[in-house]
């Protein structure tokens, strides 16, 4: 069968450092992506929903629609970082923006790659 492809490359942050978060493709838990580290999933062409979650912090979820051979590369990470890091409170996230504490964006595409 026919597929495309998604790399998930999760930054390297303080935030979070040495927890996995969870990645969701179509509603079903497919990994735990640890800091730094990048995995690569097979998906259906057409459409696909992707989302990731730590806690109670789940990403706005994502709509890709995957042709033939196609590679998208996906950055996941937190928002809370720099001098939000420092100066930001924690519960303020928990309560208030739970879907703005992680992030996932697509960062690029390849139309065609090489098995």
């Amino acid at each position: 069968m026919i597929k495309g492809k998604i790399e998930v490359i999760r930054i390297n942050q303080m935030v979070n450092f040495g927890r996995g978060i969870k990645l969701f493709i179509n509603n079903e838990k497919v990994a735990k992506i640890q800091d730094g580290e990048s995995q690569t999933f097979e998906l259906n062409l057409g459409e696909n929903e992707i989302y990731a979650q730590i806690d109670w912090f789940k990403t706005n979820p994502l709509k890709i629609i995957i042709k033939e051979n196609e590679l998208f590369r996906l950055e996941l990470g937190s928002n809370l970082k720099g001098k939000k890091l420092l100066f930001s409170n924690y519960s303020h996230y928990s309560l208030f923006k739970r879907s703005e504490f992680l992030y996932l964006k697509q960062i690029d595409s390849v139309k065609s790659y090489a098995e």
